[in-house]
C-alpha cells in the first residue's frame, strides 16, 4: 500500500495564499525527504475551502524541491480547463518532474465554481468524458483530427511536446458514485474515492464491485489501484488528536455545503454549519486515521485489508497549524511508516 500526502490549502481563517503555499512546498519536501510515496494536490476555486487553483503549477515547483517523490492531483476539475491546453501542460509537467507525474481527473461538484466559470454542472459528465477521449488522442496521435460535442478540431494538429511517460501518464479517476465507478472499471482507469463518506464495509464492497467490472470489461485485475483520501494524524496520545478533529469537520461541513449549493459564501468564506445527517463524534472518529502510532497503524492496516492500493494522507486540514501539520509527518515516517512496513502494509 503506498502513502501519499494530500494538499488542498484550506483556510478556514483566510490566511494569505503566500504563507500557504510556502507551508504546502515545505510539507512536500518534507514528505519526500520522509519517504512517503506520493504527494497529490486538488484543484478548487473561489472559497476559502481551498486555495490550490492550479496543480500542475504548484506541482512543478515542488517538483524542485522534492526530487524522489511520485505527484498527481486529488483531482484536477477537467471541465474548467479546454482539453489541448490541458493536455499540453501535462505533458510539460511530466517531462519537468522527470516522468514522477500521475494524472488525476474529476469532473468536479461544487456548484459556485461551474457557476463563476460558466461551465454547466449538469453537462459535467458528458464534457469530461470527451474531453478525456481528446487528450488520449492528443498525447499518442500526430495530425489528430476530433469532432465532439463540445470540442471539435477540424484541421489536423499534433500535440507538441508529447508526455516523457508514453503513452501518457498513469490515470486515476474520483468518484462519488457507483454510476462512475462502473464506468472507471469499464475504461481501465484507477479509482479514487473519500474514505471518510464511508465504513470500511463500503468501501470492501466498492473494491469487489470494482474488480469485478474491471475484468468483465477485459482489464487487468492485478494491476488495479483504489486511492482512499484519509485524514490522518498522529499525536502522542489521543486527547490531542480529538482537540484536532474539529478540522476535519471544518473541511467535511464545507464540502457538502458546497456540494448541496445550501449555503451563502461571503468573501470567500464559507459557514460550515452542522449537518443534519452527519455521523456522531464516535462514528466520526471511527473513520479518521487520528491518534497514536499505534491506532494510526490500526486503522491503515483495515484499509489494506479492504483492499486499498493507495492512500492519500490529509495531514494538512482545514487550517490545522503548519507545526501541528510538520510534527504529525515526523511521528508518522517515524513510527507509522515502519511498522506497516514490518507487516507488509506500507509497501508499494
Amino acid at each position: 500500500m503506498r502513502i501519499g500526502t494530500f494538499h488542498l490549502l484550506g483556510s478556514p481563517d483566510l490566511a494569505r495564499g503566500q504563507r500557504r503555499f510556502e507551508e504546502t512546498i515545505e510539507q512536500i519536501a518534507l514528505a519526500d525527504e520522509l519517504g512517503f510515496d506520493y504527494a497529490w494536490v486538488a484543484e478548487h476555486h473561489f472559497s476559502n475551502y481551498g486555495l490550490s487553483t492550479n496543480p500542475l503549477l504548484l506541482i512543478a515547483h515542488a517538483s524542485a524541491v522534492a526530487p524522489r517523490i511520485r505527484f498527481s492531483q486529488g483531482v484536477i476539475v477537467t471541465p474548467f480547463w479546454h482539453p489541448l491546453r490541458l493536455a499540453e501542460d501535462v505533458a510539460v509537467v511530466d517531462i519537468l518532474t522527470r516522468g514522477r507525474l500521475d494524472l488525476g481527473l474529476g469532473r468536479g461538484y461544487q456548484a459556485m465554481e461551474f457557476h463563476g466559470l460558466n461551465v454547466p454542472l449538469e453537462e459535467s459528465r458528458a464534457i469530461f468524458q470527451e474531453q478525456l477521449a481528446l487528450m488520449k488522442k492528443a498525447w499518442t496521435e500526430d495530425d489528430f483530427t476530433f469532432q465532439g460535442r463540445y470540442y471539435q478540431v477540424p484541421r489536423p494538429t499534433t500535440l507538441l511536446p508529447k508526455p516523457l511517460q508514453r503513452p501518457h501518464p498513469p490515470i486515476w479517476v474520483a468518484t462519488l458514485s457507483l454510476t462512475t465507478l462502473d464506468w472507471i472499471a469499464a475504461n481501465g482507469y484507477q479509482a479514487l474515492i473519500t474514505g471518510n463518506r464511508m465504513t470500511w464495509d463500503e468501501i470492501a464492497a466498492w473494491r469487489d464491485r470494482f474488480l469485478t467490472l474491471r475484468a468483465a470489461a477485459g482489464h487487468r485485475t492485478d494491476d488495479a489501484r483504489i486511492g482512499v483520501l484519509r485524514h490522518i494524524y498522529v499525536a502522542d496520545n489521543e486527547a490531542e488528536a480529538r482537540a484536532a478533529v474539529w478540522q476535519t469537520r471544518w473541511q467535511s461541513r464545507v464540502s457538502h455545503h458546497l456540494g448541496m449549493d445550501d449555503e451563502p459564501i461571503r468573501a470567500g468564506r464559507n459557514l460550515a454549519s452542522p449537518l443534519a445527517d452527519e455521523p456522531d463524534d464516535e462514528a466520526w472518529w471511527e473513520r479518521l486515521i487520528y491518534g497514536t502510532p499505534e491506532r494510526c497503524i490500526a486503522q491503515l492496516r483495515r484499509d489494506a485489508e479492504a483492499g486499498i492500493t493507495d492512500v492519500l494522507g490529509w495531514f494538512d486540514v482545514g487550517g490545522l497549524p503548519h507545526e501541528q501539520v510538520v510534527r504529525s509527518l515526523r511521528l508518522f515516517a517515524q513510527e507509522v511508516l515502519p511498522a506497516l512496513a514490518e507487516a507488509g502494509v506500507g509497501a508499494a
